[in-house]
């Protein structure tokens, strides 16, 4: 019997010549992430961060070109902790299970908590992220994940 797994890289460089295009079918999620009063954004396929709605940017503390570099989400600044006492950086296994991320690798809705350190302080997020479909394609062309604070600021 084949077996086939779909490998999304987690880290990556730059994307080449190609790689910046979007998909087409991912314009108009794009607008509407954009103009969001909710905290949402869309990653691409290939993880990259393609649009942030303003509520976003300000509780992640990610800057206004981030629409416009594109980054991966896990190489998009932020700085991603375990809820340890000792709040430790995550290893790419525990990254591999960010909702926004594991939404793309199992195409399903997918739920957790995500905590960042933004200038010393810790924040937890809950997380819901949906994958994106665009028929008759049956992999997903993106995630959209919306954010929730948990906590005080």
């Amino acid at each position: 019997m084949t077996q086939l797994e779909l490998v999304i890289p987690l880290r990556g460089s730059a994307p080449g010549r190609d790689g910046r295009r979007l998909d087409a079918a991912l314009s108009t999620w794009r607008t509407a992430v954009a103009a969001s009063a909710d905290a949402c954004l869309l990653l691409a396929a290939d993880t990259r961060v393609v649009a942030t709605s303003r509520p976003a940017r300000q509780i992640l503390g990610l800057g206004p070109d981030i629409d416009i570099v594109m980054p991966r989400f896990l190489d998009a600044g932020l700085r991603f902790l375990d809820f340890t006492a000792g709040a430790h950086p995550l290893v790419d296994a525990e990254l591999a299970r960010l909702a926004p991320v594991q939404a793309l690798q199992t195409d399903a809705l997918e739920r957790s908590l995500m905590r960042i350190e933004r200038r010393g302080v810790h924040r937890t997020f809950d997380v819901t992220a949906s994958p994106l479909h665009s028929p008759p394609r049956l992999d997903a062309i993106g995630a959209l994940a919306f954010l929730t604070p948990i906590g005080p600021a």
